[in-house]
């Protein structure tokens, strides 16, 4: 669930409790426990009765395993609920604002380690071909040119050229059992030079791969019309979807390499 699409906690507590399997039921009860509070209060305050005290508020956000953001973000929440006055509500408001702006921006939710400088940038951005070598060595079973070059179907040397840079950038690194994943990863944000070129590369290696008609993989065009609300909605939708991925991909056995390309905009 992403949290910055609600403007009230007990909005957001309600939805999660929903989402569980048998919409939460026995949760306010854990809760309760762990809180050290009446299960009546947890009730009350799901249903926008009564509201949490600061600390049990910070407790919960411990229970709930939100971010550091996120849980921010809830305590704002409840501080504006909490608010005695219009004065400060309105105050809190723009603060709730400024967060939900800023969980657009998904280079604000990835933390991004040893930044290529802007000269390794336009290299390693000129081709799909730099990050794709870089995620297969990742593999247990890609641990040469060779077998890289096999893979990918392109010519040992041009791979070899490749490694080479993405080794002295260490976004790989060569040891005894030969190329691995280097420990930094990459992200291009949206307002970078090298953000249009870097998804072009990727788009045009699936057309490449498109009339292959792999049962695998999965293309979807999806033209639509909706109103304003709900394309707003989808918007918000898309950054906390990809948070979650980026959540189930980095800790995941490398086996396999895979490339997701999303789409979502006004035509």
């Amino acid at each position: 669930m992403n949290i910055y699409e609600f403007d009230s906690y007990q909005k957001y507590l309600q939805n999660w409790l929903f989402s569980q399997p048998k919409h939460g039921h026995g949760v306010l009860k854990s809760w309760a426990q762990k809180l050290d509070v009446h299960s009546t209060l947890l009730s009350q305050v799901v249903n926008g009765k009564k509201d949490f005290s600061l600390e049990q508020a910070d407790k919960l956000t411990e229970i709930l395993n939100l971010s550091e953001q996120e849980a921010e973000y809830f305590m704002l929440l409840l501080m504006h609920s909490r608010a005695g006055t219009q004065s400060l509500k309105k105050k809190i408001k723009r603060k709730i604002s400024e967060a939900q702006d800023k969980s657009k921006n998904i280079s604000q939710r990835l933390k991004v380690q040893n930044a290529l400088d802007e000269e390794s940038k336009a290299v390693f951005y000129s081709s799909w071909i730099y990050s794709a070598i870089r995620n297969l060595t990742a593999l247990k079973e890609m641990k040469s040119a060779e077998d890289i070059a096999n893979f990918l179907g392109l010519p040992r040397d041009l791979v070899q050229t490749k490694i080479e840079f993405l080794i002295e950038k260490q976004l790989c690194v060569m040891n005894e059992n030969g190329l691995t994943y280097g420990p930094s990863r990459t992200h291009v944000p949206a307002d970078s030079p090298w953000v249009s070129q870097h998804h072009k590369n990727w788009r045009e290696r699936g057309e490449q791969k498109m009339p292959l008609r792999d049962q695998n993989n999965l293309y979807f065009t999806f033209p639509m019309s909706l109103s304003e609300a709900d394309a707003e909605k989808i918007r918000k939708l898309i950054p906390s979807w990809i948070e979650e991925i980026h959540k189930i991909v980095g800790p995941s056995e490398s086996e396999c390499v895979r490339c997701l390309n999303i789409d979502f905009f006004k035509y």
